[in-house]
Parts: C-alpha cells; sequence; structure tokens
C-alpha cells in the first residue's frame, strides 16, 4: 500500500524531531556526574508519552521553590539554549525540501515556548521540598560559583540523573508538539517544494 504524501512527510517529521529532542542538556551533567550518560530514544511515530504520567512525590519542592531554583541556576536557560541550537546541528535529518522559514519558525516557536510547566512537572516528580531547600538555602548561603561541589550540590545531581529519563519524555513530547504545529502552517509550501524536488531528484525517497 502506498504511504500518502501527508503521511510520508510527517514521519520524516518524527525522525528530524528525535534529533532535536535528545541533544543538548541532560540534568545532571552540570552538577560534577562522573560518568556521562546516554540516552537512547526510539524513533517512532507513536505519541510521546503525556507528562500527566509523572506522579508528584508525596512532599514534592513547591512551585515557589523551583521558580526560585531556575532563576538562580540559569538551568532553564542553559536547556533552552541547547534545545534551539540542536535544530540547526540536526537539520541533516530533515528533508532537504524543507523551506528555511520552517527552521526559523521552529526555533522562534522554541524560544518563546513557556518551559515552566514542564520543569514543575519533572521536578515535583523527583526533588522533595526538603531537598530544594537545602539547595537554595546553599545557593543563598554560598552564592552560584561555590555551589557546585557542596553536598546539596552532589544530592540535587544524583536526583537529576534518576530523573533524566523522565525529562527525555518531556523534551521529546515538548518538541513534538512545537514540530507538529510548525510543520501544519507550512505543510502547503513543504507539499509544493517536495513535489519540485522530486522532479528534479526522481530516484529521493523520503525517509519511512
Amino acid at each position: 500500500m502506498e504511504v500518502s504524501v501527508g503521511q510520508g512527510m510527517r514521519r520524516v517529521v518524527f525522525y528530524s524531531l528525535i534529533g532535536f529532542a535528545i541533544a543538548g542538556f541532560v540534568p545532571g551533567r552540570s552538577y560534577g556526574q562522573a560518568q556521562q550518560t546516554t540516552v537512547t530514544v526510539p524513533i517512532s511515530t507513536a505519541p510521546a508519552e503525556d507528562s500527566d504520567s509523572l506522579p508528584s512525590l508525596q512532599d514534592p519542592a513547591t512551585v515557589e521553590q523551583i521558580h526560585e531554583y531556575l532563576r538562580l541556576s540559569g538551568d532553564m536557560d542553559t536547556f533552552r539554549a541547547s534545545w534551539i541550537a540542536a535544530v540547526d546541528k540536526n537539520r541533516s535529518i530533515g528533508a532537504p525540501y524543507w523551506p528555511e522559514e520552517f527552521w526559523t519558525t521552529l526555533k522562534a516557536e522554541m524560544q518563546k515556548t513557556d518551559l515552566m510547566p514542564l520543569y514543575v512537572t519533572l521536578y515535583q516528580h523527583g526533588i522533595s521540598k526538603t531537598l530544594m531547600g537545602k539547595v537554595l538555602d546553599t545557593y543563598h548561603t554560598l552564592g552560584s560559583e561555590h555551589f557546585k561541589g557542596s553536598p546539596a550540590c552532589f544530592k540535587l545531581g544524583d536526583a537529576f540523573a534518576r530523573m533524566a529519563d523522565d525529562m527525555d519524555k518531556l523534551k521529546l513530547a515538548k518538541t513534538q508538539e512545537i514540530t507538529i504545529k510548525v510543520y501544519d502552517l507550512y505543510k502547503p509550501q513543504i507539499k509544493a517544494a517536495r513535489a519540485q524536488y522530486m522532479a528534479e531528484h526522481p530516484d529521493w525517497k523520503d525517509k519511512r
């Protein structure tokens, strides 16, 4: 059975967003972890796991604590920069006929996306109120430069290492959401560009 143009292009989108999702910041790497974490995500056209599947701890870090931690650490800004940079690093995964406007719009959407719900979901799933309290106390006492290497830093790093797979799931879901949104905006333009490219390159086959 022949795959329709829409289905074929959407599969190419899914192949590409995998690369964007797994690149960049992995929780724990910036906190002196001895071993580098390698995360492998299977390529699938199934919907990414919903964030509601990550239950909160009985005594999770509060929203206020999470906001304060992200302000002090800059972790969300670091993640966003790496997330967006991964688009350019992985553009070769996408189809060669995708218009430049697709990539520009994708990065603009990623830049303005509210990531706070993702972090609240993740941190309340894996970081207790007590641990986050110790982390914030250490930040306020020692400052950001001396936080690394402190006992609170290593405990937080351990928590991040345990959450690595969960972060990957949330990141994939968010990347999928944004990529498909932008793809749908440019679908007519992509379809036309594909037809022209296929006429000029008759041996080209879309990824399946």
